[in-house]
């Protein structure tokens, strides 16, 4: 469904890292609070959880060895006084504008008052001259004092806002404040030692919070004992809405709508986690987006509650509409009472991860919304006793390439509910952020702060022993999503007395070349371009541009391409199977020899740089052979269309690297796979024409896996190849961020045009473990010159739809506002004879390696 009041999407490089390292202290762990007031992101830090959780451990602790972080003797010897730091956008610097007194302690010895910063929101109440930044807080009532509200007028001076505790001196937490009908509204959510949970789950409201007026707003666990407190709160269609901790039967969710002065009118619209039970134990991120309530459900401690035996289990999202029916987005099939309820999306829990224990955040920015997760995996290494599930995975797949490809958090977006495009699948290349802890949209862009505990030093794994090292990607990040962002911006322009132009080119009038030309004249480069005669007029007039019309075979033309080139880039080539095989040959081997030929004695020439193909590796398709990288072995086999051209690729790179070496100029070879994107030659067709039938992608082929890279990734690698040093002599595969099949391609092709089959509904579980294959290993383009491709094919296919939906060439999927069980004629009976366990209930409580962690 297109929308047309959606603003531009955002990939992962469209996110720029504003703090690292815990924004220079490294025992901040987590950003817990965060909230934009008067121009500034203020983020609310709690310091050192993971060494905290080692000092006082709970009842079931997580079996780790080594544990994650080094932890003294005894917590006196940590700084755990909360702090809050704030970014000025004019300056682009942070500064640390509050930090948590000592109090007396009750064991004699001083204590911070505050261990953290939970909740922000911007309130104004009747005593307040202009709107307040106010915090919630977290504290240790066995050392100290229970926690607080704070409120503050500047940002820099921070005051009690009520007695500790709200006259509760168990409290040891606040989450969510938030601002309904004139009352600001906070819910206790921890009592003693316990973070996430309490026996008084009860809802605090006050008007005025300056002199401390606050009042009771619900009955103790809205009337029912098993709720074990109120965890999430927001604010959806002018009514307040309540998500309740509830480990015996599932979250809960209530309502009411604006009272003024008098008593809620409370309700509930779900119960029994949605009817999924405790594996649906919190409602934890909560937000309304296009009129409705979508909610995010979890399991405490990292999507294992030992405590309470409940899980392991990913965690799932619906949403609700204000006539309170709801529909199944991400997650499993079931019957309820309101009858089958599907994932719409096509997705399972978790998004398709085992270890997505939570859907912690949700936050809507410019009209997307964007959920963040929680994602454990990272623990694997240090699990004494890891689940079957982790085994059977791991046997497969080592930890590193695990962590590479998907550990960390993830983040996904949507604009209607229905169709997800992941944004990042390995916490912003950093599997050490675990959790996308809490989001915020500012003026300046979509601000995202992680859980990240490895500040400091963190097990390193050497020949025979661990041992504990600086961990540099430790601590806490923020990063800051803006469209105009570009992950890569080309240097300026060198001068060079002996270079006539930046840049001569061949290939400028293929699929890559008319991306990229564009955007390497906007970055200031002069460039030539050799073009077929009679293309010439496929290039738009620029005052840097010059155009040649010539082939391969002219060497008088080739010759003044390259005259006075700073920078030769290969880009023309033809394709197997579209002419003959001497042809190909001329073309993709000759041609190439001409042209690096006329290159010799180029002073002014730096690099050249080459365009191949992934066809050049034998193999490329058995599974056993993946990840390919750049040593693997090489064709030596003909016979057939791709092999063929793979052969003409590898003569060409022999020629690169020879002829640089003898001549004396740098070279870069780039291997690219399948590239794709609006208007390419095969992937844009496919999905126009055969990908919305219901057959598409059924057999054996369809299951084959495929890594294609978008047109964005791919003029990307190739400016970095240009002028990155790390380039330099140097071949690279480039592909995209992630796999899929054809079967992928007809499923999320036809669930986003309403052509939806039963089969296209329901999870399918080889998603689980096929998250993690990758065919091309594309890590020494990340390592070598900071390449990380950054657009899923989820986010290429919806953009190939939208544009042949603009087109009236495919249907626009109807609205499912208000349809309580939208589609459950068509889907009752397929789904009522099969069993749906939930995917990742398989272990049981025979997992031990998931984490405690505070939500």
């Amino acid at each position: 469904m297109t929308d047309k009041t959606a603003g531009p999407a955002m990939t992962a490089g469209n996110f720029r890292q504003l703090a690292k390292n815990g924004i220079g202290d490294p025992a901040n762990a987590y950003v817990h609070g965060m909230g934009w007031y008067e121009g500034r992101l203020y983020c609310g830090m709690t310091r050192n959880s993971f060494k905290l959780l080692k000092l006082f451990p709970p009842i079931d602790p997580p079996a780790l060895d080594p544990w994650p972080v080094d932890v003294p003797p005894k917590v006196q010897d940590l700084d755990m006084q909360g702090q809050i730091w704030r970014w000025t956008p004019e300056t682009d610097e942070w500064e640390m504008a509050y930090r948590s007194p000592m109090i007396p302690g009750k064991h004699g010895e001083p204590a911070p008052r505050d261990l953290g910063y939970r909740g922000m929101t911007v309130f104004q109440g009747k005593s307040d001259e202009k709107p307040m930044l106010y915090a919630s807080t977290m504290s240790t009532v066995l050392r100290g004092c229970a926690a607080h509200v704070l409120r503050s007028e500047d940002g820099l001076n921070f005051e009690p806002a009520c007695e500790p505790g709200i006259g509760n001196d168990n409290i040891s937490t606040f989450r969510e404040l938030v601002a309904f009908d004139g009352y600001l509204y906070a819910p206790p959510a921890g009592e003693g030692i316990q973070f996430n949970s309490n026996r008084t789950g009860v809802l605090m409201r006050s008007n005025d919070p300056k002199p401390g007026n606050w009042e009771v707003a619900c009955d103790l666990g809205f009337g029912d004992p098993t709720n074990n407190g109120i965890f999430m709160m927001t604010v959806a269609n002018g009514q307040l809405y309540a998500g309740t901790f509830n480990n015996y039967e599932g979250y809960q969710i209530w309502t009411t709508p604006p009272c003024g002065d008098g008593p809620l009118q409370w309700r509930k619209v779900i119960d029994k986690g949605a009817y999924r039970g405790p594996l649906s134990e919190i409602a934890m991120g909560m937000v309304e987006f296009n009129g409705a309530l979508y909610v995010g459900s979890s399991i405490q401690n990292g999507g294992y509650d030992r405590t309470n035996l409940v899980g392991p289990a990913a965690g799932e999202v619906i949403r609700i509409w204000p006539d309170g029916s709801w529909d199944l987005l991400i997650g499993n099939p079931r019957e309820t009472p309101d009858g089958m309820k599907y994932p719409l999306s096509g997705i399972g829990p978790g998004f398709d991860n085992i270890f997505s224990g939570y859907t912690w955040r949700m936050c809507v920015h410019d009209g997307w919304l964007y959920t963040t997760t929680f994602d454990w995996s990272v623990f694997l290494q240090y699990a004494h006793r890891p689940s079957p599930t982790a085994k059977k995975l791991l046997n497969g797949l080592s930890y590193e390439h695990l962590a590479e490809v998907g550990g960390g958090f993830e983040m996904w977006r949507t604009k209607d509910g229905v169709n997800w495009m992941p944004v990042t699948i390995n916490g912003m290349n950093n599997p050490y952020n675990y959790g996308g802890r809490t989001m915020v949209s500012t003026p300046k862009g979509l601000a995202v702060g992680t859980a990240n505990v490895f500040g400091g030093k963190s097990p390193a794994k050497f020949a025979s022993r661990w041992e504990y090292v600086e961990n540099p990607d430790g601590g806490t990040e923020v990063f800051l999503g803006d469209p105009s962002h570009v992950p890569y911006v080309p240097p300026a322009p060198e001068k060079d007395p002996n270079k006539k132009v930046d840049i001569a080119a061949t290939g400028a009038t293929g699929y890559i070349g008319r991306h990229l030309v564009p955007e390497l004249l906007k970055a200031g480069y002069s460039m030539r371009l050799l073009t077929l005669p009679g293309t010439t007029g496929d290039i738009p007039p620029h005052e840097n541009l010059e155009v040649i019309e010539g082939t391969l075979d002219d060497v008088d033309k080739l010759e003044q391409l390259v005259d006075g080139a700073g920078i030769v880039l290969h880009m023309a080539a033809r394709l197997a199977g579209a002419c003959t095989l001497e042809d190909l040959r001329e073309t993709n081997v000759e041609g190439t020899h001409a042209l690096i030929r006329a290159c010799s004695g180029q002073k002014a020439l730096k690099r050249f740089v080459f365009c191949s193909s992934v066809a050049a590796y034998q193999n490329q398709f058995t599974e056993k052979e993946w990840p390919i990288h750049e040593s693997h072995a090489l064709r030596v086999d003909g016979g057939h269309d791709l092999a063929d051209y793979g052969m003409t690729k590898i003569g060409g790179e022999n020629l690169v690297r020879h002829y640089g070496k003898k001549d004396g100029y740098d070279h870069a070879i780039l291997r690219f796979a399948l590239v794709y994107g609006i208007g390419d030659p095969m992937v844009d067709p496919m999905v126009r024409s055969n990908a919305p039938e219901p057959d598409f992608g059924k057999g054996e082929g369809g299951v084959q896996p495929r890594q294609f890279v978008h047109i964005d990734d791919t003029v990307e690698a190739i400016m970095r190849a240009c002028f990155h040093e790390g380039a330099r002599n140097e071949t690279f595969n480039v592909a995209g961020p992630d796999v899929i099949s054809y079967r992928d391609m007809g499923r999320m092709t036809r669930i986003n045009i309403g052509k939806a089959s039963p089969d296209d509904m329901e999870p399918e579980r080889t998603r689980v473990w096929r998250r993690y294959v990758q065919q091309y290993d594309v890590s020494k383009g990340k390592n070598k010159m900071g390449f990380y491709p950054s657009v899923p094919f989820a986010e290429g296919l919806r953009q190939i739809i939208e544009q042949a939906q603009s087109e009236g060439k495919l249907p626009i999927a109807p609205q499912t506002a208000g349809a309580t069980t939208f589609g459950a004629d068509v889907y009752r009976a397929d789904f009522a004879q099969k069993s749906q366990p939930d995917v990742v209930n398989d272990d049981s409580a025979e997992q031990d390696n998931s984490v405690t962690s505070v939500g």
